[in-house]
């Protein structure tokens, strides 16, 4: 007998997707991951994966009627939403979208005052703060933000790289070296990299920077604590003193970068952002907006 589902929460990303699907009773049923869903990168790829996660959590369940509960990156924008809503309308009649930092907010403090810093391909630094307020910091973009991200240090190693190839940057590097053999050796082998390159492309980067970092690369350690700076700056932005969780691929590499001031307040996040949306699911909430009077779980 296939199991009847209430609710599915979808949290979207630039490198993947993940669902959940919740029934009456808010038990989990069943998971399952997807490419990515950022709407950054896309409205219709975004519904692709996200219908492509729908279809194998309903191999053995019954998703008829289910809502949608999506924390998206991108999801801030009131287009892209209309567009999501648009290509899912046969899906289903109800589709909530925040973004995924508010998402990431809710799950790692369990609804509570805090701060969290989601790092990977993107970056968003989220806060609740002990008045009700929700307040946020980058989160722009890959195009012209997403700064200390992971697809920030690929962009940035890639630039550093141009700049030695064509002379105007001497300094030898043991990163230049790696990333030639990823990107390209010459002028035109990096143009045609850089042709297809997005968001997601160049946080594949990223490890290649973290790894030459450790072994001590000026280059590559001095992109590191520029995107530390950067990540710092965020949460500097939004802070009010609660404690701060770190989301993210990229989480462990930055919780052992952070100044001590800010490391002193890391706590364990109690959850993801698919438990954030199923408390959003829970107590009916359909915008980035917690009421002062329930900070609490319920």
């Amino acid at each position: 007998m296939r199991q009847m589902i209430d609710v599915v929460v979808i949290d979207g990303g630039g490198t993947g997707t993940r669902l959940r699907a919740l029934g009456a009773d808010g038990t989990s049923v069943a998971e399952a991951t997807s490419g990515p869903s950022s709407l950054t990168l896309g409205v219709e790829q975004a519904w692709r994966n996200v219908a492509a996660g729908l279809d194998a959590l309903g191999d053995g369940s019954d998703l008829t009627g289910a809502r949608l509960v999506c924390g998206l990156a991108g999801g801030r924008s009131r287009e892209r939403q209309a567009q999501f809503r648009a290509l899912g309308r046969d899906a289903t009649t109800d589709i909530v979208i925040v973004t995924d930092g508010f998402a990431s907010l809710l799950g790692a403090h369990g609804g509570q005052p805090g701060v969290v810093l989601a790092v990977g391909t993107g970056v968003a630094a989220y806060a609740l703060g002990r008045d009700g307020r929700v307040s946020s910091a980058s989160a722009w973009g890959f195009s012209i933000g997403d700064e200390g991200s992971g697809a920030w240090i690929g962009r940035r190693a890639v630039s550093l790289l141009s700049r030695h190839m064509d002379g105007r940057l001497s300094e030898t590097s043991a990163l230049f070296d790696a990333l030639r053999s990823r990107v390209g050796g010459d002028f035109d082998a990096v143009q045609t990299w850089l042709s297809n390159a997005n968001a997601t492309k160049f946080a594949s980067l990223a490890p290649v920077v973290i790894d030459t970092a450790a072994a001590g690369d000026d280059v590559a350690m001095g992109i590191m604590h520029d995107a530390t700076a950067e990540l710092e700056l965020a949460i500097a932005a939004i802070d009010d003193g609660g404690p701060i969780s770190l989301l993210g691929g990229l989480a462990p590499v930055f919780a052992t970068r952070l100044s001590d001031r800010l490391a002193a307040r890391l706590r364990p996040p109690q959850g993801n952002a698919l438990d954030g949306l199923a408390l959003m699911a829970r107590r009916g909430w359909r915008d980035e907006v917690v009421p002062g009077e329930q900070h609490h779980d319920g």
